[in-house]
Order: structure tokens, then C-alpha cells, then sequence
């Protein structure tokens, strides 16, 4: 019996060690996660005032189609590339590996999300887009929750709990009959859900990385 409480014991501490060493190499990524808040808040930006003028950027793409994959793709390589020079200078080992691969499937998933459909009706062109919100909160909230648990950084459970309830609501709040005013209200989050969250966890991270 002592001896199964002594493996026990280790095996908890071993746990730990594990978990401490994750949230110190994970932490040590935080500027991955600020440069890709500064590029999304432009992403953001480009994307609200192309809302609050679609007369022109449907015309806009009528003539120039390719500029509507061009867009995402470069800022995709220039993620890539600031993702490059950060890890070339401090490599990817252990859970943080997997945590960052997570994180990157997430981010994609919003790249691939943004496919945009182009549709001509006569003299007539609309542009269809997926929710700005709901598959991104989602997929958020996975990456923050597991980052949390892996590295016991709760206030990110917390944050990824919140965007669980945001998305359902945005997704099922129409059926209750509560009218559209808060489902748009919600849209509006679209913008800023992701460069929020990413800035949010590299300035989370880099002050962990500084206690440490």
C-alpha cells in the first residue's frame, strides 16, 4: 500500500514538473502571439470598413477577383514567417510543441473559414461570408481551454469558458425569439475576438515569462 502511495506521489510530481516546465517554454512564445494580434487587428480593420462600404468593395472585387484570396494569403506568409524567425530562435520541444500546432490549426481554420463566394446575377454581385463569430469562438475557445489546462494558466480556461457561451448564444439566440438585436451585436465581436484574444494571451504569456 505504501509503495502504490509512493508511485502515486511521484507520479503527481512528476505531473507537475511537466506542467511548470510547458508554462515556462510556452511563455516564452508570447511574441509569436502579439505580432499575430497586431497583423489580425489590421485584418479586422480592412474587413470593417469593407463592411461599412459594400457598394464598393463589391465593386472593388467585381474588378479585381484575385485580391479577394490575395488578401488572407499574404498575411498567412507573413504569420508564417514571423512564426519561422521565432522559432528557429527558440525551438519547439515538448507539450508547447503541441499547444503551438494547436494554436496555428486554430488560426487557419479562420483563414479557410473567410472563403468568400462571388456570385453575378445580371448586373448584380453578391458576396457571401460564413459567421464572423461563431466557428471562430469555438475554435478559440479549444485552443485557450487546453492551454490552460496543459499549463494551469486558468485565467485562459476562464476566457475560453466565456467564448463557449458567447458562440452559443450568437448560434441559438434567434430560435429563443429574442429578436436579431443582440445576434448583430454580437456579429460586431467578429472584428475584434481574435486580435483580442491573441494580444491577450501574448501579453499574459510575456508577463508569466518575466515572473519566471
Amino acid at each position: 500500500m505504501e509503495k502504490q502511495l509512493e508511485n502515486v506521489v511521484d507520479d503527481i510530481s512528476i505531473i507537475k514538473s511537466v506542467i511548470e516546465k510547458t508554462r515556462r517554454s510556452f511563455s516564452g512564445f508570447s511574441k509569436i502571439f502579439l505580432i499575430w494580434g497586431c497583423m489580425y487587428i489590421v485584418m479586422s480593420l480592412i474587413n470593417f470598413i469593407q463592411g461599412m462600404n459594400k457598394e464598393m468593395t463589391m465593386s472593388f472585387y467585381a474588378s479585381y477577383t484575385f485580391m479577394i484570396y490575395l488578401m488572407p494569403l499574404v498575411f498567412f506568409l507573413l504569420g508564417a514567417y514571423v512564426f519561422y524567425r521565432v522559432v528557429k530562435k527558440q525551438p519547439l520541444i515538448g507539450l508547447e510543441r503541441h499547444l503551438m500546432v494547436l494554436w496555428v490549426l486554430v488560426i487557419f481554420l479562420q483563414v479557410i473559414r473567410m472563403r468568400v463566394v462571388v456570385e453575378n446575377a445580371g448586373d448584380t454581385m453578391m458576396i457571401l461570408r460564413t459567421s464572423n463569430l461563431a466557428i471562430m469562438a469555438y475554435g478559440l475557445s479549444i485552443a485557450l481551454i487546453m492551454t490552460g489546462i496543459l499549463t494551469e494558466l486558468k485565467h485562459l480556461i476562464h476566457l475560453g469558458s466565456l467564448y463557449i457561451i458567447i458562440a452559443f448564444l450568437h448560434s441559438y439566440i434567434g430560435n429563443f425569439g429574442l429578436g436579431y438585436t443582440i445576434v448583430e451585436l454580437l456579429d460586431k465581436l467578429g472584428y475584434i475576438i481574435m486580435p483580442f484574444t491573441l494580444l491577450y494571451v501574448g501579453v499574459y504569456l510575456k508577463r508569466q515569462s518575466e515572473r519566471g
